[in-house]
């Protein structure tokens, strides 16, 4: 039974925002890609900012665009460094834009895997409440099973 899961599980994808919650879905993912020998894909979205292109100068607005993505890049470092395994069984990091649930969904739809972990709950937890989170989102219109830890 534990062959079966081994050839079901071989792509895994993890999203983050860099919260402590998404940190916890990260950990279970490695444990659970140590377990079944799975490539683990671990996605960051960054928001959008187009809509910011009427009120910044075309400078400030590619200045801030690449100012997002370094953040991104920074909080995976800082990610890796606070989760040593991710090391050892190594990763594969993608900085997506766009509205964070929809980004995942095109991700997961297109990329090709068969297991998405997320954590309950991400870094605005009381817009959350009144917005439902990213994790509630992709869990009810993914295509794939989607694994939702716990802190």
């Amino acid at each position: 039974e534990d062959k079966d899961l081994l050839m079901q599980y071989q792509n895994v994808l993890v999203l983050t925002d860099f919260s402590k919650d998404s940190d916890e879905a990260v950990k279970t993912a490695v444990d659970f890609a140590k377990k079944y020998n799975s490539r683990l894909t671990i996605l960051n979205v960054v928001r959008d900012t187009h809509n910011l292109t009427y009120v910044l100068s075309d400078s400030e607005y590619h200045n801030l665009e690449r100012k997002l993505e370094k953040h991104a890049e920074e909080q995976f470092d800082k990610m890796e460094a606070a989760i040593p395994e991710l090391a050892e069984i190594g990763f594969k990091r993608k900085i997506r834009k766009g509205t964070p649930y929809i980004s995942c969904l095109s991700e997961i739809e297109n990329g090709n895997y068969d297991l998405v972990f997320a954590g309950s709950h991400g870094k605005s937890d009381l817009k959350k409440v009144v917005m439902g989170s990213t994790a509630e989102k992709v869990l009810r219109r993914s295509p794939i099973s989607v694994f939702v830890t716990r802190r």
